[in-house]
């Protein structure tokens, strides 16, 4: 238990290192880039740039935590092996997976913190980079900062709009018809605009003109209302269309977005396959901890670390190739979502699991 506390320690500690090393390192390489057309460009001032990086920092986090386990993984192996506290163990009759399992609890918690961070963190934080983009460097008006869409509907209803206002949550040019059965319209709604009201959790438009329509067809009565509430609770961003990243929204908005159909404008299969890797992405980082057992037995010739760290390179360039082909072949409908998100996890998961049990066996 204390050794088990002792390697948690080192492992947290160049875990959080090498995490910081690696955003300082994509920060500054972005920030020489940008610096040299973009930034100067807009006259962008150096609080407004800071504010640009920080609020990238979650995403970032998420997608090289992986690469943080591993190699904090491996060298927090490395160390114990060079000390020759692992032999020690492995001489009392420890197996492998007992030495290395503080890595591989760590390596599990990291991974709900990023699919923790994912939900409820980086969404938000992506729509705030847009605003920082466009607003605070561009200086273009918000009004102006538009991703197409279509519709959005509910068993009686439907929702058609112009444009989305990505940046401001908000819908130009609104028209909501409501039905009193499939063939006919009980009212329609026109409006200037729609602004999503969280209190009641649906879509409400403003500056509205309502046409009631009688059980004949015939229009009955015209009223104008300052604010018409509908039954639409598609929040924003649930709006999606091909030109909209699925990091903008929740797994629980994605999941409402595909349960109700509001996904108007690309390949169900493509949103799908996103739902799903919301889920299996964010366990990369437990994989990953496995990289390090073919270190926990090595300590005589340093040649053999090196070997080892070029090797898990390059199973981590295998597996991310893996899970980006899996996911072009769901994305064209052969191969279910579900099976392109998961699948290369599982493999390398039970590629794993065997490597340690054979690494017992033999020692």
């Amino acid at each position: 238990m204390i050794f088990a506390r002792y390697m948690l320690r080192e492992f947290i500690k160049l875990y959080v290192s090498i995490c910081f090393g690696f955003l300082i390192i994509y920060c500054v390489i972005d920030f020489l880039e940008k610096n040299t057309r973009y930034f100067p460009k807009y006259n962008a001032s150096a609080a407004v740039v800071f504010e640009y990086y920080l609020v990238q920092m979650p995403k970032m986090f998420i997608d090289m935590s992986p690469f943080g386990v591993m190699f904090s993984g491996i060298l927090t192996a490395w160390i114990f092996s060079r000390s020759g506290e692992i032999a020690v163990l492995r001489a009392a009759g420890q197996p492998v997976r007992r030495v290395c399992a503080p890595l591989l609890s760590a390596g599990f918690i990291i991974s709900l913190l990023c699919l923790f961070i994912g939900e409820y963190v980086v969404p938000s934080a992506l729509l705030q980079m847009q605003r920082i983009e466009k607003v605070k460097i561009e200086k273009s008006e918000l009004s102006k900062l538009f991703l197409e869409s279509q519709w959005v509907s509910t068993p009686d209803s439907i929702l058609h709009f112009q444009k989305l206002n990505q940046i401001e949550h908000s819908l130009v040019q609104p028209e909501y018809v409501v039905f009193r059965s499939p063939n006919n319209i009980e009212k329609i709604v026109h409006g200037k605009r729609a602004v999503f009201d969280g209190k009641l959790g649906t879509w409400k438009l403003t500056e509205a003109t309502v046409s009631r329509f009688s059980e004949s067809g015939e229009l009955a009565q015209i009223e104008k209302v300052d604010s018409y509430a509908t039954t639409v609770v598609s929040q924003p961003p649930k709006l999606l269309r091909d030109g909209i990243s699925s990091d903008l929204v929740s797994f629980r908005e994605l999941r409402q977005v595909l349960r109700e159909g509001t996904s108007t404008g690309g390949a169900a299969s493509v949103r799908e396959t996103d739902l799903f890797q919301k889920l299996s992405a964010p366990f990369a980082n437990l994989l990953f901890a496995f990289f390090a057992f073919p270190f926990a037995l090595r300590r005589e010739r340093q040649a053999d670390t090196y070997i080892g760290i070029v090797a898990s390179l390059i199973i981590a360039a295998v597996f991310w190739g893996s899970s980006a082909a899996m996911r072009a072949v769901a994305v064209n409908g052969l191969l279910p979502s579900y099976v392109a998100a998961w699948g290369p996890t599982l493999l390398f998961l039970v590629l794993g699991i065997v490597v340690m049990l054979r690494v017992d066996r033999r020692s």
